[in-house]
Protein backbone atom coordinates (compact mmCIF):
# COMPACT_ATOMS: atom_id res chain seq x y z
CA UNK A 1 0.00 0.00 0.00
CA UNK A 2 3.06 2.40 -0.45
CA UNK A 3 3.97 1.96 3.53
CA UNK A 4 1.27 4.97 5.06
CA UNK A 5 2.13 3.87 8.52
CA UNK A 6 5.62 6.03 7.31
CA UNK A 7 3.89 8.96 6.15
CA UNK A 8 3.90 10.93 9.85
CA UNK A 9 5.54 10.73 13.32
CA UNK A 10 4.05 8.84 15.37
CA UNK A 11 3.59 7.79 19.26
CA UNK A 12 2.89 4.88 19.79
CA UNK A 13 0.20 3.82 23.11
CA UNK A 14 0.28 0.37 24.70
CA UNK A 15 -0.61 -0.74 28.37
CA UNK A 16 -3.94 -2.65 29.94
CA UNK A 17 -5.86 0.54 31.16
CA UNK A 18 -5.73 4.31 30.16
CA UNK A 19 -4.81 4.05 26.83
CA UNK A 20 -7.41 5.40 25.08
CA UNK A 21 -7.38 8.45 27.53
CA UNK A 22 -3.42 9.22 27.43
CA UNK A 23 -4.11 9.52 23.82
CA UNK A 24 -6.74 11.38 23.41
CA UNK A 25 -4.94 13.88 26.02
CA UNK A 26 -1.69 13.58 23.60
CA UNK A 27 -3.81 14.50 20.61
CA UNK A 28 -5.38 17.16 22.68
CA UNK A 29 -2.52 19.05 23.47
CA UNK A 30 -0.52 18.39 20.23
CA UNK A 31 -4.14 19.81 18.59
CA UNK A 32 -3.95 22.78 20.89
CA UNK A 33 -0.67 23.58 19.93
CA UNK A 34 -2.07 24.11 16.42
CA UNK A 35 -0.46 20.28 14.65
CA UNK A 36 -2.94 18.33 12.50
CA UNK A 37 -3.04 15.05 14.57
CA UNK A 38 -4.32 11.63 13.07
CA UNK A 39 -5.85 9.86 16.11
CA UNK A 40 -6.27 5.68 15.68
CA UNK A 41 -8.45 4.26 18.87
CA UNK A 42 -10.46 1.47 20.10
CA UNK A 43 -12.75 0.13 20.76
CA UNK A 44 -15.70 2.41 19.91
CA UNK A 45 -18.49 3.26 21.74
CA UNK A 46 -21.08 4.25 19.38
CA UNK A 47 -20.14 4.33 15.73
CA UNK A 48 -16.93 2.99 13.98
CA UNK A 49 -15.80 6.20 12.57
CA UNK A 50 -14.84 6.93 16.23
CA UNK A 51 -11.46 4.76 15.52
CA UNK A 52 -10.15 6.79 13.04
CA UNK A 53 -10.32 10.77 14.22
CA UNK A 54 -8.59 13.71 11.76
CA UNK A 55 -8.16 16.58 13.72
CA UNK A 56 -11.14 15.91 16.09
CA UNK A 57 -13.60 14.89 13.64
CA UNK A 58 -14.11 10.68 13.00
CA UNK A 59 -13.43 9.93 9.59
CA UNK A 60 -16.65 10.00 7.13
CA UNK A 61 -18.61 7.27 6.69
CA UNK A 62 -17.80 7.52 2.71
CA UNK A 63 -13.87 7.42 3.20
CA UNK A 64 -14.24 3.98 5.34
CA UNK A 65 -16.37 2.36 2.13
CA UNK A 66 -13.43 3.89 -0.11
CA UNK A 67 -10.48 3.11 1.87
CA UNK A 68 -11.30 -0.93 2.53
CA UNK A 69 -12.41 -1.09 -0.97
CA UNK A 70 -8.63 0.61 -2.14
CA UNK A 71 -7.63 -2.23 0.02
CA UNK A 72 -9.58 -5.02 -1.16
CA UNK A 73 -8.49 -3.80 -4.66
CA UNK A 74 -5.12 -4.24 -3.80
CA UNK A 75 -4.38 -6.83 -1.35
CA UNK A 76 -6.78 -9.21 -3.38
CA UNK A 77 -6.94 -12.30 -2.02
CA UNK A 78 -3.04 -12.69 -1.41
CA UNK A 79 -3.25 -11.99 2.69
CA UNK A 80 -6.00 -13.09 4.84
CA UNK A 81 -6.12 -10.25 7.10
CA UNK A 82 -8.50 -9.72 10.60
CA UNK A 83 -10.86 -7.46 11.08
CA UNK A 84 -8.49 -5.19 13.28
CA UNK A 85 -5.39 -5.42 10.66
CA UNK A 86 -7.90 -3.90 8.04
CA UNK A 87 -8.88 -1.08 10.33
CA UNK A 88 -5.65 -0.07 11.32
CA UNK A 89 -4.46 -0.21 7.75
CA UNK A 90 -7.52 2.06 6.56
CA UNK A 91 -6.50 4.12 9.52
CA UNK A 92 -3.06 4.77 7.87
CA UNK A 93 -4.37 5.08 4.45
CA UNK A 94 -6.56 7.92 6.06
CA UNK A 95 -4.10 9.27 7.69
CA UNK A 96 -1.88 9.90 5.24
CA UNK A 97 -4.58 11.03 2.44
CA UNK A 98 -5.02 14.06 4.74
CA UNK A 99 -1.55 14.74 5.67
CA UNK A 100 -1.61 14.68 9.06
CA UNK A 101 1.52 16.38 11.05
CA UNK A 102 1.26 13.52 13.75
CA UNK A 103 -0.24 10.44 14.38
CA UNK A 104 -1.61 9.31 17.97
CA UNK A 105 -1.58 5.37 17.85
CA UNK A 106 -3.62 2.92 20.30
CA UNK A 107 -2.29 -0.60 20.06
CA UNK A 108 -5.42 -2.74 20.26
CA UNK A 109 -4.16 -5.79 21.74
CA UNK A 110 -1.11 -6.50 23.88
CA UNK A 111 2.01 -4.74 21.39
CA UNK A 112 4.18 -7.40 20.40
CA UNK A 113 1.92 -9.11 18.02
CA UNK A 114 -0.27 -6.14 17.76
CA UNK A 115 -1.00 -4.93 14.20
CA UNK A 116 -0.26 -1.42 15.21
CA UNK A 117 3.45 -2.35 15.96
CA UNK A 118 5.33 -1.99 12.90
CA UNK A 119 5.50 1.48 13.45
CA UNK A 120 8.95 2.95 14.97
CA UNK A 121 7.60 5.81 16.75
CA UNK A 122 9.08 9.09 17.92
CA UNK A 123 8.13 7.70 22.08
CA UNK A 124 6.97 4.27 23.23
CA UNK A 125 4.09 4.70 25.88
CA UNK A 126 3.21 1.97 28.00
CA UNK A 127 0.43 3.13 30.70
CA UNK A 128 0.04 0.41 32.97
CA UNK A 129 0.07 -3.12 33.08
CA UNK A 130 -2.82 -5.07 34.73
CA UNK A 131 -5.09 -8.36 34.00
CA UNK A 132 -7.32 -8.52 30.91
CA UNK A 133 -7.21 -10.88 27.81
CA UNK A 134 -5.22 -13.18 29.84
CA UNK A 135 -5.92 -15.96 26.82
CA UNK A 136 -3.51 -13.78 24.70
CA UNK A 137 -1.48 -12.11 26.61
CA UNK A 138 -0.81 -14.83 29.71
CA UNK A 139 -2.05 -15.55 32.91
CA UNK A 140 0.49 -13.56 35.04
CA UNK A 141 1.22 -9.64 35.10
CA UNK A 142 5.09 -11.01 33.94
CA UNK A 143 4.30 -12.53 30.95
CA UNK A 144 1.53 -9.63 30.21
CA UNK A 145 4.29 -6.91 30.58
CA UNK A 146 6.47 -8.35 28.35
CA UNK A 147 3.38 -8.23 25.55
CA UNK A 148 3.31 -4.74 26.27
CA UNK A 149 7.08 -4.39 26.02
CA UNK A 150 6.57 -5.84 23.01
CA UNK A 151 6.34 -1.75 21.51
CA UNK A 152 9.64 -1.06 22.51
CA UNK A 153 12.29 0.07 19.57
CA UNK A 154 15.66 0.56 19.81
CA UNK A 155 17.01 3.93 20.93
CA UNK A 156 12.97 5.40 21.26
CA UNK A 157 12.46 6.47 24.50
CA UNK A 158 9.76 5.10 26.62
CA UNK A 159 7.35 6.49 29.54
CA UNK A 160 5.34 4.10 31.55
CA UNK A 161 2.83 3.87 34.27
CA UNK A 162 3.92 0.47 35.24
CA UNK A 163 4.54 -0.70 38.83
CA UNK A 164 6.67 -3.54 40.74
CA UNK A 165 7.82 -6.26 38.72
CA UNK A 166 5.92 -5.34 35.40
CA UNK A 167 7.76 -1.94 35.78
CA UNK A 168 10.83 -4.19 36.06
CA UNK A 169 10.64 -5.92 33.01
CA UNK A 170 9.85 -2.97 30.94
CA UNK A 171 13.24 -0.92 32.39
CA UNK A 172 14.77 -4.29 31.43
CA UNK A 173 13.56 -4.75 27.73
CA UNK A 174 14.39 -1.14 27.31
CA UNK A 175 17.59 -1.30 28.26
CA UNK A 176 17.90 -4.02 25.71
CA UNK A 177 17.23 -2.13 23.51
CA UNK A 178 19.27 0.47 24.44
CA UNK A 179 16.35 3.07 25.29
CA UNK A 180 15.64 5.10 27.72
CA UNK A 181 12.69 4.49 30.18
CA UNK A 182 11.06 6.73 32.63
CA UNK A 183 8.40 6.00 34.87
CA UNK A 184 5.41 7.76 36.21
CA UNK A 185 6.08 9.20 40.32
CA UNK A 186 9.95 7.57 39.72
CA UNK A 187 10.94 10.24 37.38
CA UNK A 188 7.86 12.84 36.57
CA UNK A 189 4.19 13.07 37.83
CA UNK A 190 1.17 15.27 37.64
CA UNK A 191 0.72 16.27 41.49
CA UNK A 192 -1.76 18.43 43.17
CA UNK A 193 -1.08 21.69 44.36
CA UNK A 194 -2.07 24.06 47.01
CA UNK A 195 -4.39 26.07 45.00
CA UNK A 196 -6.32 23.43 43.88
CA UNK A 197 -4.20 23.25 40.33
CA UNK A 198 -2.09 20.31 39.01
CA UNK A 199 1.80 20.61 38.76
CA UNK A 200 3.76 18.79 36.08
CA UNK A 201 7.28 17.55 36.98
CA UNK A 202 10.24 16.58 35.33
CA UNK A 203 13.87 16.67 34.06
CA UNK A 204 12.26 19.29 31.94
CA UNK A 205 11.66 21.72 34.39
CA UNK A 206 8.16 22.34 35.90
CA UNK A 207 4.18 23.10 33.98
CA UNK A 208 1.99 24.63 36.82
CA UNK A 209 -1.38 25.90 37.31
CA UNK A 210 -2.85 22.86 35.17
CA UNK A 211 -6.32 21.41 35.46
CA UNK A 212 -7.73 17.83 33.59
CA UNK A 213 -10.90 17.68 31.34
CA UNK A 214 -11.26 14.09 32.53
CA UNK A 215 -12.45 12.73 35.44
CA UNK A 216 -10.62 10.69 38.33
CA UNK A 217 -7.43 10.62 40.06
CA UNK A 218 -5.79 8.13 37.85
CA UNK A 219 -6.02 10.50 34.96
CA UNK A 220 -3.13 12.29 36.38
CA UNK A 221 -1.03 9.27 35.71
CA UNK A 222 -2.12 9.62 32.24
CA UNK A 223 -1.79 12.81 32.12
CA UNK A 224 1.83 12.79 33.32
CA UNK A 225 2.24 9.94 30.53
CA UNK A 226 0.91 12.16 27.55
CA UNK A 227 3.05 15.38 28.50
CA UNK A 228 6.31 13.86 29.47
CA UNK A 229 5.96 11.45 26.17
CA UNK A 230 5.33 14.87 24.32
CA UNK A 231 8.35 16.10 25.87
CA UNK A 232 10.61 13.36 24.72
CA UNK A 233 9.70 13.83 20.89
CA UNK A 234 11.69 17.41 20.42
CA UNK A 235 9.77 17.98 17.29
CA UNK A 236 6.33 17.52 18.82
CA UNK A 237 6.91 19.11 22.11
CA UNK A 238 3.91 21.79 22.36
CA UNK A 239 4.50 24.50 24.53
CA UNK A 240 2.93 25.19 27.86
CA UNK A 241 0.33 26.99 27.11
CA UNK A 242 -0.78 23.94 24.70
CA UNK A 243 -0.18 21.75 27.34
CA UNK A 244 -2.56 23.57 29.94
CA UNK A 245 -5.49 24.32 27.11
CA UNK A 246 -5.51 20.55 25.74
CA UNK A 247 -5.46 19.04 28.98
CA UNK A 248 -8.41 21.09 30.12
CA UNK A 249 -10.51 20.38 27.53
CA UNK A 250 -9.68 17.16 26.39
CA UNK A 251 -12.83 15.22 26.23
CA UNK A 252 -12.79 11.08 26.01
CA UNK A 253 -16.80 9.99 26.63
CA UNK A 254 -17.45 6.83 28.40
CA UNK A 255 -14.75 7.48 31.46
CA UNK A 256 -15.91 8.53 34.70
CA UNK A 257 -18.36 10.76 32.45
CA UNK A 258 -21.44 12.57 33.84
CA UNK A 259 -24.39 11.92 31.82
CA UNK A 260 -27.20 13.39 34.07
CA UNK A 261 -26.91 15.42 37.24
CA UNK A 262 -30.47 14.76 39.70
CA UNK A 263 -29.63 11.20 40.25
CA UNK A 264 -26.04 11.44 39.35
CA UNK A 265 -25.34 9.33 36.60
CA UNK A 266 -21.56 8.02 35.62
CA UNK A 267 -20.71 6.08 33.13
CA UNK A 268 -18.06 4.22 32.63
CA UNK A 269 -16.55 1.86 30.60
CA UNK A 270 -14.54 -0.38 33.18
CA UNK A 271 -14.35 -4.21 31.99
CA UNK A 272 -11.29 -5.54 34.16
CA UNK A 273 -9.99 -5.72 37.63
CA UNK A 274 -7.66 -2.57 37.84
CA UNK A 275 -10.30 -0.32 35.63
CA UNK A 276 -12.97 -1.46 38.51
CA UNK A 277 -10.64 -0.71 40.83
CA UNK A 278 -10.09 2.94 39.96
CA UNK A 279 -13.93 3.34 38.86
CA UNK A 280 -14.94 2.00 42.92
CA UNK A 281 -12.29 4.46 44.53
CA UNK A 282 -13.73 7.42 42.44
CA UNK A 283 -17.64 6.60 42.76
CA UNK A 284 -16.58 5.98 47.12
CA UNK A 285 -15.93 9.35 46.81
CA UNK A 286 -18.15 10.98 44.91
CA UNK A 287 -21.41 9.35 46.80
CA UNK A 288 -20.05 10.41 50.14
CA UNK A 289 -22.35 8.12 52.22
CA UNK A 290 -25.06 8.64 49.61
CA UNK A 291 -27.24 5.49 47.76
CA UNK A 292 -25.17 3.80 45.02
CA UNK A 293 -26.93 1.94 42.19
CA UNK A 294 -25.54 0.12 39.28
CA UNK A 295 -26.46 -1.29 36.20
CA UNK A 296 -23.73 -3.65 35.20
CA UNK A 297 -23.22 -6.16 31.88
CA UNK A 298 -20.01 -8.07 30.61
CA UNK A 299 -18.85 -10.27 28.51
CA UNK A 300 -18.83 -14.11 29.78
CA UNK A 301 -14.85 -14.26 29.22
CA UNK A 302 -14.26 -11.41 31.49
CA UNK A 303 -13.22 -11.25 35.14
CA UNK A 304 -16.73 -10.68 36.16
CA UNK A 305 -16.33 -12.43 39.90
CA UNK A 306 -13.68 -9.93 41.00
CA UNK A 307 -15.51 -6.99 39.63
CA UNK A 308 -19.20 -7.54 41.17
CA UNK A 309 -17.09 -7.77 44.36
CA UNK A 310 -15.29 -5.04 44.43
CA UNK A 311 -18.91 -3.07 43.07
CA UNK A 312 -20.26 -4.76 46.10
CA UNK A 313 -18.47 -2.20 48.43
CA UNK A 314 -20.41 0.57 47.31
CA UNK A 315 -23.53 -0.01 45.48
CA UNK A 316 -26.61 -0.42 47.51
CA UNK A 317 -27.81 -2.57 44.75
CA UNK A 318 -26.63 -3.80 41.47
CA UNK A 319 -29.13 -4.70 38.67
CA UNK A 320 -27.97 -6.94 36.42
CA UNK A 321 -28.12 -7.07 32.56
CA UNK A 322 -27.07 -7.99 28.83
CA UNK A 323 -24.78 -6.11 26.79
CA UNK A 324 -26.70 -6.50 23.28
CA UNK A 325 -23.37 -8.83 22.27
CA UNK A 326 -22.88 -11.88 21.45
CA UNK A 327 -20.35 -12.49 24.08
CA UNK A 328 -22.38 -11.64 26.70
CA UNK A 329 -23.31 -12.84 29.90
CA UNK A 330 -26.73 -13.99 31.07
CA UNK A 331 -27.77 -11.62 33.99
CA UNK A 332 -28.88 -14.78 35.70
CA UNK A 333 -25.48 -16.28 35.60
CA UNK A 334 -23.84 -13.21 37.59
CA UNK A 335 -26.06 -13.27 40.50
CA UNK A 336 -23.99 -15.48 42.33
CA UNK A 337 -21.19 -12.96 42.87
CA UNK A 338 -23.17 -10.15 43.93
CA UNK A 339 -23.12 -9.73 47.82
CA UNK A 340 -25.58 -6.43 47.77
CA UNK A 341 -29.63 -6.25 47.09
CA UNK A 342 -29.88 -7.99 43.12
CA UNK A 343 -31.97 -8.68 40.47
CA UNK A 344 -31.90 -8.93 36.67
CA UNK A 345 -33.38 -7.08 33.64
CA UNK A 346 -32.68 -8.33 30.12
CA UNK A 347 -32.82 -5.39 28.45
CA UNK A 348 -30.11 -3.00 29.76
CA UNK A 349 -32.10 0.18 27.99
CA UNK A 350 -35.66 -0.16 29.84
CA UNK A 351 -33.39 -1.17 32.84
CA UNK A 352 -31.17 2.24 32.66
CA UNK A 353 -34.80 4.32 32.10
CA UNK A 354 -36.18 2.16 35.40
CA UNK A 355 -33.21 2.31 37.24
CA UNK A 356 -33.12 6.92 36.64
CA UNK A 357 -37.58 6.74 37.25
CA UNK A 358 -36.82 4.81 40.25
CA UNK A 359 -33.74 6.91 42.22
CA UNK A 360 -34.13 9.80 44.25
CA UNK A 361 -32.19 13.43 43.05
CA UNK A 362 -29.53 12.90 45.57
CA UNK A 363 -28.51 9.42 44.63
CA UNK A 364 -25.73 8.43 42.60
CA UNK A 365 -26.31 5.76 39.62
CA UNK A 366 -23.44 3.81 38.00
CA UNK A 367 -23.85 2.60 34.44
Amino acid sequence: LGNPERAAPTLHVAGTNGKGSTAAMMAAMLAADGRRVGLYTSPHLVSFRERIAIAGVPIEEQAVVDGVQRIRATLGSTLDLTCFEVMTLLAWLAFADARVDVVVLEAGLGGRLDATNIVTPEVAVITNIGFDHEEYLGHDLASIAREKAGIIKAGIPVVSGATGEAATIIADAAAAAGSACELVGRDFALTPSTDGTLEFRSRAGTIGSLALGLGGAHQRSNAALAVRALELAPALTPPPSAVAAGLATVSWPGRLQVVRREPLVLLDGAHNAAGIDALVSEVRTLAAGRRVRVLFGVMRDKGWQGMLRALGEVATEIVLTRPRQPRSAPPESLLAAVSCAVRTADDPVEAYRSLVAESLAGDVVVI
